[in-house]
């Protein structure tokens, strides 16, 4: 009698946490970007985003808290942080294969869709960026006329971070 008492207790505990579950998961903000504005500051530094050139990136915590970034290169910090890049539900990244520099028309896509241009020789708000491209031919485009080097998500690490930052290092004392 005690055991059937004990798989009772059992059933109802795991259909009780199921339904919490779904209960509190459903009440977290939905994984869609949002389009800038002029109320949107970079989590890294307070800039007023759209003030600035170049590819922007958000990432939406588990926590359902956005931060917006006026540098791609930037929010790869948090997604390749391995404390940090534990919390995060979706990183967003703007396509520049549909949109032209100093454009704020939003494009957002998932930042682990894309290829990236990395380190040319078109700044972006920080100096160096990291642009973002669904194809790879609109990305050889870019490499051709400004360089750089042409890299897939996966590629990103903080050893290549490092060396973006060594890099604009570098120009800037030149």
């Amino acid at each position: 009698m005690k055991i059937k008492f004990l798989l009772l207790f059992l059933i109802l505990l795991g259909v009780s946490m199921f339904l919490f579950y779904n209960q509190k998961s459903s009440n977290l903000v939905d994984v869609v970007p949002m389009n800038l504005n002029r109320g949107h500051m970079c989590a890294c530094d307070s800039m007023i985003i759209v003030n600035y050139q170049g590819p922007k990136a958000q990432i939406i915590w588990k926590d359902g808290k956005r931060s917006y970034y006026c540098e791609v290169r930037e929010a790869f910090y948090e997604s390749t942080n391995k404390i940090t890049n534990k919390n995060i539900r979706a990183f967003f990244v703007q396509d520049f294969a549909n949109l032209t520099w100093g454009s704020y028309i939003d494009k957002w896509v998932l930042a682990n869709n894309m290829f990236y241009v990395i380190d040319s020789s078109k700044d972006g708000a920080m100096g160096l960026t990291y642009v973002p491209f669904s194809n790879v031919a609109s990305a050889n485009e870019f490499l051709m006329e400004f360089g750089g080097k042409l890299v897939s998500y996966g590629d990103i690490n903080s050893d290549v971070l490092s060396y973006s930052m060594e890099t604009l290092k570098n120009r800037i004392v030149l």
